[in-house]
C-alpha cells in the first residue's frame, strides 16, 4: 500500500481502538454505530459502508494503475517525446508551445506524461577534471641556445629605377630574446660565416645554435659553437 492507503487505514484503527475502549464489555466491530464511525474518520457514509464490507481494512481501487488508452495528450506525444530529446524539461514551456499547436489539456497531464518519460532527455555531459597541458615547456638559460635563419626582401634602387631582392640574415637568443639582424646580397655559406661572426662579436658565443634545414648549413657542412677555451665570454641580457 502506499502511504495514502496506510494514513487511512491508521485512522481508522485508532477511531475503532477509542470505540472498543469507550464501550462497556466486548466491543463488535460489525456493530458499531455507522454514523459514530463516519464522524470519527470522516468518511461518507458509503465509503465507510464500504470499508466495513471489506472488514475495515482499506483496498486499493480496483483499477489502480490502469490507464486510457486515449488521452486529451494523445496526438501531441510525439511533439513532447521530441522536446524531451532536446533536452527541454521545463513542463510549462511544453505546454505553452502544445497549447499554440491545438492542445486542449491541462498543465498537470503534460506535468505526468514528461514525469513518465524522463528516460528520454539526454544525459548531462560530466565536467572532466583538467588533465594538465598536453606539451612540455622548455626553458633555456643566458648563453645556452641561440637560433638563426635567413628572410628574403625586396629592395627597391630608385636611382637606377630596379627592384633587388637581398637575404637577411637573423640570429635570436631564446633566453632574453636579444636578436642581431645582417643584410647580405645573397644567402650563401660565405655570408652564413660572416654573419655568425658578427652575430657572436655583438651578442656572445651560445652553448648551441639551432637552425631548421637551411640549404647553407645542413648540405655543406656541419658547425659547433662550443665556446672554446680563451673565447669571448657571453653576453646576455636578463
Amino acid at each position: 500500500m502506499n502511504d495514502g492507503y496506510d494514513g487511512l487505514q491508521q485512522i481508522i484503527d485508532e477511531a475503532l481502538g477509542s470505540m472498543a475502549a469507550e464501550a462497556a464489555g466486548d466491543f463488535d466491530p460489525q456493530g458499531c454505530n455507522l454514523a459514530e464511525f463516519c464522524r470519527r474518520t470522516g468518511l461518507s457514509r458509503q465509503r465507510a459502508r464500504t470499508i466495513k464490507s471489506n472488514g475495515f481494512k482499506v483496498k486499493p481501487h480496483g483499477r489502480l494503475g490502469l490507464k486510457v488508452a486515449t488521452t486529451v495528450l494523445s496526438g501531441h506525444t510525439g511533439f513532447v517525446d521530441d522536446q524531451l530529446r532536446k533536452g527541454v524539461t521545463n513542463s510549462q514551456v511544453v505546454f505553452e508551445r502544445l497549447v499554440g499547436q491545438g492542445y486542449k489539456g491541462g498543465l498537470t497531464t503534460v506535468k505526468a506524461y514528461m514525469a513518465d518519460h524522463r528516460d528520454l532527455v539526454p544525459a548531462k555531459r560530466k565536467a572532466v577534471a583538467p588533465q594538465g597541458g598536453r606539451g612540455q615547456r622548455f626553458r633555456t638559460g643566458p648563453g645556452e641556445s641561440y637560433q638563426m635563419d635567413w628572410g628574403f626582401v625586396n629592395v627597391e634602387d630608385r636611382e637606377a629605377g630596379e627592384t633587388y631582392k637581398i637575404a637577411c640574415f637573423a640570429m635570436c637568443c631564446h633566453h632574453c630574446g636579444t636578436s642581431y639582424v645582417e643584410f647580405f646580397p645573397n644567402a650563401r655559406q660565405e655570408s652564413l660565416f660572416v654573419g655568425m661572426v658578427h652575430a657572436f662579436m655583438y651578442m656572445g658565443v651560445p652553448d648551441e645554435v639551432l637552425t631548421d634545414n637551411m640549404k647553407c648549413a645542413a648540405a655543406h657542412f656541419m658547425f659547433c659553437t662550443k665556446p672554446l677555451r680563451g673565447s669571448s665570454p657571453i653576453f646576455c641580457q636578463t
